[in-house]
């Protein structure tokens, strides 16, 4: 038997957890098993080179079994650029994990850990990084909420596909409707969205201190991380306004899509403000190709220091 080879016994029981999803009949289960012992490879990958599961399938369950939060095998509404879920044993995930260890190192002397995810435009991939992040502290067993402070733009992707539930960030902040930390996620116990709700005409009269600041001391007994999504820096004051409330904030690049000067000038708005920036993630992500292909596009790259020393 080589080191690689799982013991009959062994993949007869990760074989279970897969007919249990549905996912493979007993039979097919023996047809695998053969094949493993054949070959002297891991059971999830045997059954991918019979053409019976895809590699999604098999990180999937892999994530039930060692109890690591991950999105639905199937019928999942969850955005295809989301790889800490739906690839969660994949490169761009252990990137995201990557970060999320940075940032918590960085902001480990803070008592309630809060970050907003910046850029100086529109894709840029801050949406996806900030759903990611989010994502991955619930992976980590720390109670999330993220907050899509984005109140200007109208048909955004819900990367979550939680459609329009509960009162939405706008309401509350403009007092129609009662603090509420957002609606969950299925498949992630520990994680909360509260989105944008209704596109107000004053968005950022809305957002002035201390509105958001004030909404997000209401669910600090039931939140141990804030992670909040803005509209691009270069659009509006928006962005300012909501980091200053949230007091760090991560900036965030794209390959031959973000000019330097653009993040200079971004940061230093969010120094005027009075904002930490942690730092910077420059990255060769593409989620409208990915969600295309369904298929990674680009890699996250790790979370650099900022400002760059001269």
């Amino acid at each position: 038997m080589t080191a690689n080879t799982i013991p009959a016994a062994a993949a007869d029981k990760i074989g279970d957890r897969f007919v249990q999803a549905g996912l493979l009949t007993p039979a097919q289960v023996e047809r695998v098993v053969e094949r493993q012992l054949a070959d002297g490879i891991r059971f999830g990958e045997a059954a991918v080179r019979l053409g019976l599961l895809g590699d999604a399938d098999v990180q999937s369950v892999l994530a039930q079994q060692f109890r690591y939060a991950a999105g639905p095998v199937a019928g999942a509404g969850l955005d295809r650029s989301l790889a800490i879920a739906l690839e969660p044993f994949g490169p761009e995930a252990e990137a995201v994990r990557r970060i999320r260890a940075e940032l918590s190192i960085r902001l480990a002397d803070l008592p309630k850990l809060a970050v907003a995810v910046v850029s100086p435009s529109e894709g840029e991939g801050k949406s996806d990084l900030a759903a990611s992040l989010a994502i991955a502290y619930a992976q980590l067993g720390r109670r999330t909420l993220l907050i899509n402070a984005n109140l200007r733009a109208s048909g955004q992707i819900d990367l979550f596909g939680l459609g329009v539930r509960g009162d939405g960030l706008s309401s509350q902040l403009a007092g129609r409707a009662a603090p509420q930390p957002g609606v969950p996620v299925p498949g992630f116990p520990l994680l909360r969205v509260l989105g944008p709700g209704p596109q107000p005409p004053n968005p950022l009269e809305i957002l002035l201190e201390p509105a958001l600041e004030r909404l997000m001391a209401a669910f600090a007994e039931e939140v141990d991380v804030f992670i909040v999504d803005t509209p691009a820096a270069s659009a509006s004051s928006d962005a300012q306004v909501i980091a200053r409330q949230v007091g760090q904030c991560v900036l965030v690049g794209r390959q031959h899509h973000t000019l330097l000067q653009d993040l200079e000038r971004t940061q230093a708005q969010m120094a005027t403000a009075g904002v930490q920036t942690v730092g910077i993630v420059y990255n060769t992500f593409d989620a409208d190709a990915r969600r295309g292909a369904g298929a990674a596009a680009g890699r996250l790259r790790r979370l650099w220091p900022w400002p760059r020393s001269r």
